[in-house]
């Protein structure tokens, strides 16, 4: 049997329960100029909004329910904000350590919370925690996507005291190509009916994710990807029903997918595209992002986060500026508009102002440049000037950061410190 590992949860419990209270009373109620930057901050108000525009799909579509994705903000009060306003009681985990902070915290108790799937296939020295989490919240569920996993799990769970069943979702690809098992392929059908037919498992259904439709260009496009990803979970289904292996559950999503049910449901018949689809899944809807702006499903006045930066010095013999924000503090992930983020000026509610780009990050430094003619034209940032900039991929930035500074409405008074969990 496999060694097992363990997750130091209730160390880690303790640790953001302290450093929250100590910097909550260093920090609420000061402007964002008062503290030390790069800070990631977060527009609560902005981020409700978005996460009520998910529960148009919990309360408007006739079989299709709503899970969300909280590695998006790692953090207890996020995840409370989308299970209320998306209306929804079933949440996906990357890690262990997030599984165990979300159920260890008050929003199962409440009875908030009480589905929590583990979103990464699991390696088996982590099928201990199965068995412990099951007995914390209503449903605990994990991915398996090869065999050599359930044979293990099989071992494990015989030589287990507890008789309860593990509820897995079968892992399948839909066209990513980053996890999951391939359409008629006899290994995959191999594996479904040994889940289907293992007296250790409760075989929940198939699960597939649309990252590519992150390549989306407008929200035509992105209905396009959700179109293929409904066909093709609908082929796996198929594909396994005429074998003789029932599937009863069927789960989709990302995030340009879904927020194209939302633009489109009052336009086109949603039901009919989602038919025999049970459940949607998505996470960087919450806070939206640079990606997800070009995908043509929201605008800048959407994104709930930025990175709160310093300028550091000017160079104006090559037109740009320096900021103590760089790879660590926005990540180096790419977005179709180039470079690593936009400087905006939040005071301006009608429009968006675009003061200058993120053209280059190293591990501290971040360079900022005009875009164009127009940008020059406005007024120099001065040294020791604080901006915001809109970083590209919501979910690594906030990884990057030890706490997140919350305000609300655009202002930039600190309401609330966030202190998201860290761990594996």
């Amino acid at each position: 049997m496999v060694e097992q590992t363990t997750t130091p949860s209730l160390l880690f419990d303790s640790y953001r329960t302290q450093m929250k209270a100590t910097l909550a009373k260093e920090m609420v109620g000061k402007k964002l100029n008062q503290l030390r930057t790069p800070s990631l901050v977060i527009d609560r108000s902005i981020l409700k909004r978005n996460c009520q525009r998910l529960s148009k799909i919990s309360t408007g579509l006739d079989n299709t329910r709503v899970r969300v994705h909280v590695k998006t903000h790692k953090s207890v009060e996020g995840a409370r904000i989308q299970l209320e306003s998306a209306q929804t009681d079933a949440i996906v985990v990357s890690t262990m350590s997030e599984a165990y902070a979300m159920i260890n915290s008050d929003l199962t108790s409440s009875g908030l919370l009480k589905q929590v799937l583990l979103g990464f296939p699991i390696t088996p020295d982590k099928f201990s925690d199965i068995f412990e989490l099951s007995t914390k919240v209503d449903i605990f569920q994990i991915f398996i996507d090869n065999l050599a996993t359930l044979e293990a799990l099989e071992v494990f769970c015989k030589s287990s005291a507890s008789q309860k069943k593990v509820n897995v979702f079968l892992k399948v690809d839909c066209g990513y190509g980053r996890a999951g098992v391939p359409i008629n392929d006899e290994k995959t059908l191999l594996l479904a009916k040994r889940l289907s037919e293992s007296s250790h498992v409760a075989f929940t259904g198939i699960y597939t994710h649309a990252g590519h439709s992150y390549l989306s260009q407008s929200s035509d496009e992105a209905l396009e990807y959700l179109k293929n990803e409904c066909d093709v979970a609908r082929q796996f289904r198929d594909y396994f029903v005429n074998n003789g292996i029932a599937i009863n559950y069927v789960s989709i999503g990302a995030t340009p997918t879904v927020k194209a049910i939302t633009a489109f449901m009052d336009k086109i018949d949603m039901n009919h595209i989602l038919r025999d689809i049970d459940e949607v899944h998505a996470g960087a809807f919450a806070f939206l992002d640079r990606q997800q702006v070009a995908t043509g499903l929201g605008s800048y006045h959407d994104v709930a986060i930025s990175v709160a930066c310093r300028i550091a010095s000017v160079y104006k013999n090559r037109d740009s500026l320096l900021i103590d924000g760089g790879a660590l503090a926005f990540s180096k992930d790419t977005a179709p508009q180039g470079g690593f983020g936009y400087v905006i000026n939040p005071t301006v509610k009608d429009d968006v102002e675009i003061l200058a780009s993120l053209t280059k990050v190293s591990q501290e430094h971040g360079i900022l440049q005009h875009i164009d003619e127009s940008t020059l034209s406005r007024p120099e940032l001065q040294i020791g000037e604080l901006v915001r900039v809109i970083p590209n991929h919501c979910c690594l930035t906030a990884a990057c950061h030890l706490y997140y500074l919350v305000v609300e409405d655009g202002s930039d008074l600190v309401v609330d410190v966030w202190v998201p969990d860290r761990g594996w």
